[in-house]
């Protein structure tokens, strides 16, 4: 039998956790020690979410694939 706890992700109040944290990462990023970056990256990993790199990364993806769909490229 496992004891793994998972959060449940449908809950209000989980939402507002992740919102509030994303929140005070966006605000405070560029100013965060590495250390303080890896803790975010961690706390992100806990919650099942991705971390800020895999946040950037696939917003740029979406972004080229927008645009090569809007100006017809391949």
């Amino acid at each position: 039998m496992s004891n793994k706890i998972f959060a449940n992700i449908a809950t209000d109040r989980f939402k507002d956790l992740v919102q509030t944290l994303s929140e005070l990462e966006n605000l405070d990023r560029q100013r965060m020690s590495k250390d303080g970056k890896e803790i975010m990256d961690k706390v992100w990993e806990l919650l099942g979410q991705p971390t800020f790199n895999e946040v950037q990364a696939m917003t740029e993806a979406q972004l080229k694939k927008e645009n090569i769909e809007i100006n017809g490229e391949s």
